[in-house]
């Protein structure tokens, strides 16, 4: 078995283990109200985010998926749990709260959470672009930092 390394652990909550091990909400849904796509253009990782929205702004279901790494995992299982039967209002607003929280995060973190944040404003933006008779799959926004900045090296 391989060593541990305390440090990099030590900031490792049982809630997250928990997410990282039984990710929460990870899944599709087939008829959304709306579908968002996070993406790192460097690195083709990406994130989706499916909404399913009621008459009254209700999250009454919302799934995640992703080709990325484990840290994309655990955020959008924490993200999704949150928000899930809330109102679209409560939601924006803990995203831009978890995107000012990240800010102080290692840039790869901050990528990584980030993937799930612009998945998710990109789903509201797929919401909105149906309401105005746009017709797409999906809309997708890319993230303005990568994990593989030159920075991010350990």
């Amino acid at each position: 078995m391989e060593n541990v390394n305390n440090e990099e652990i030590r900031d490792i909550t049982d809630e997250v283990l928990d997410h990282m091990m039984n990710p929460r909400n990870y899944g599709k849904i087939d008829k959304a109200s709306g579908v968002g796509m996070g993406i790192d253009t460097k690195t083709n990782e990406f994130a989706l985010i499916y909404l399913d929205i009621d008459e009254s702004q209700i999250i009454k279901d919302i799934k995640f998926s992703c080709n990325a790494c484990q840290d994309t995992v655990i955020a959008g299982s924490m993200f999704t749990e949150m928000i899930s039967g809330e109102s679209l209002d409560y939601a924006k607003s803990s995203a831009s709260m978890m995107s000012e929280k990240i800010k102080n995060a290692p840039l790869k973190q901050q990528a990584c959470s980030g993937m799930i944040i612009k998945a998710f404003d990109a789903a509201v933006l797929h919401v909105e672009h149906k309401k105005s008779e746009i017709v797409e799959d999906m809309c997708k926004l890319e993230l303005n930092i990568s994990c593989e900045e030159p920075d991010n090296e350990e």
